[in-house]
């Protein structure tokens, strides 16, 4: 079974989509605790304009600086120990976020996008034989040779359109086949003509 064209420039799939999938899911999940400890241990006032990891360790160096020279006054301020604690676990969910990250970086660098969501569905079925419609939003996602035979409904923006894959089909994105627009035609000339006069 051959492959023509755009999957000719596009042929690089990543190696083993369960551990793509493992480590996408995983991706999501420190994502959202990094979220849920910005939100709940950073003080608002100081994490202004501070967004990556460096800036971050910045800021957790001043704050133990001044707890530190709190202590050898012999004074403690609860404010200052509560905001050392709350840096500290948000630089540490922000380190654990970036090394997943570079490792989920490295396994896709130059290869074909594909949903892993998406994929696992499709191999599910492949393996049991199903030929159900399956919904994605997903539009980015390139068309690979297992596709080949299912209907996968892209969603348009409004309505999830079924594309029926075709072997043709294979390289190209699944947005390119749910139009997000729908062209009406062109109006009359001579309604153009009408309006002037």
């Amino acid at each position: 079974m051959g492959y023509k064209g755009a999957w000719n420039k596009r042929n690089r799939l990543i190696e083993d989509p369960e551990a793509f999938y493992k480590l996408y899911k995983k991706l999501n999940r420190l994502y959202k605790k990094v979220k849920e400890a910005i939100k709940r241990y950073g003080p608002n006032d100081l994490m202004v304009g501070r967004v990556g990891l460096a800036d971050i360790e910045a800021l957790l160096e001043e704050r133990k600086a001044l707890r530190d020279a709190l202590r050898s006054k012999g004074e403690k301020d609860p404010k200052v120990e509560q905001e050392v604690r709350g840096l500290e676990i948000i630089v540490n969910r922000l380190r654990k976020y970036e090394q997943a990250y570079e490792e989920f970086r490295k396994m896709v660098d130059k290869k074909a996008w594909v949903d892993p969501k998406l994929w696992m569905r499709i191999r599910k079925m492949n393996e049991t034989g199903d030929r159900k419609v399956v919904k994605t939003y997903s539009r980015s996602t390139t068309i690979i040779p297992e596709f080949v035979g299912h209907t996968i409904a892209v969603h348009n923006g409004k309505t999830f359109v079924p594309v029926y894959i075709t072997q043709d089909m294979v390289g190209h994105k699944l947005g390119e086949f749910a139009p997000t627009r729908t062209f009406r035609g062109h109006p009359d000339k001579s309604a153009k003509v009408v309006k002037k006069k």
